[in-house]
């Protein structure tokens, strides 16, 4: 409503003013002499033979980025593909591609005996080769136990990615890591949500491949005195 006043104040103003040159034009035509004339325009002095410049063979307007302009439709699409497409950082996720057995180890604290179970892991490539699905089904704590992840490769911002979500809670876990020189070892951290803590706290993992068959898996998380220790193995074998 205040900006429609505004433009209705303007646009009034605007018309006062041309209202009132125009009466002024008025009055001061009509105390001109009848016999005066308006003075003569100056001859056009440019050349009979006067063409306009000629423009430079060539010069064509590009939508492309050759000439260091911003880059074209084609350009743009090959950009697209290149970014879209599974890389060699894909790639090194392969070996844990497939179905695997695992034994599991968790600690409750520092110190403290293990609880094992054991467990069946599948992981496939969904989304062309572009993300790798894992569905987990075993025990936790003596509890029938099921998860869902998904892990991939953002080539834009240069890091791999993992969510992961389960039957022991309604929450989502999700971490970002990088891999080592080798491709052979995954580090991933994040800050989720502690159940037990009901507060938010850091973590990671690590995700070690052995050979094509086996890898390990370790999650740290943090005590109350600021230290690291781990609180879950995994160690997976190729069926």
């Amino acid at each position: 409503m205040k900006a429609g006043l505004s433009v209705f104040v303007a646009a009034f103003c605007v018309c006062m003013v041309a209202g009132s040159a125009a009466v002024f034009a008025q009055a001061k035509d009509e105390k001109k002499p009848a016999g005066d004339k308006p003075a003569a325009k100056p001859a056009d002095t440019k050349p009979a033979d006067a063409k306009p410049a000629a423009k430079p063979s060539g010069d064509k307007p590009t939508i492309g980025g050759d000439k260091g302009g911003a880059p074209g439709a084609d350009d743009m699409m090959k950009m697209m593909q290149e970014m879209s497409a599974p890389g060699k950082e894909h790639e090194a996720l392969k070996p844990m591609v497939g179905a695997f057995s695992c034994t599991t180890k968790f600690w409750t604290q520092p110190g403290a005996p293990p609880d094992e179970s054991t467990a069946t892991v599948e992981r496939k490539w969904i989304l062309g080769g572009r993300y790798m699905a894992e569905e987990v089904k075993g025990t936790a704590m003596k509890m029938p136990f099921e998860g869902f992840g998904i892990t991939g490769y953002d080539k834009l911002q240069k890091f791999y990615h993992s969510y992961w979500i389960d039957s022991l809670g309604t929450g989502t876990w999700s971490m970002t890591g990088t891999a080592d020189a080798s491709g052979k070892t995954f580090t991933f951290t994040g800050e989720n949500f502690d159940p037990m803590s009901m507060t938010k706290k850091k973590g990671r993992s690590t995700t070690e491949i052995i050979n094509n068959d086996k890898q390990v898996m370790k999650m740290y998380d943090t005590g109350p005195d600021g230290k690291e220790w781990m609180n879950l193995e995994i160690a997976c074998t190729r069926k």
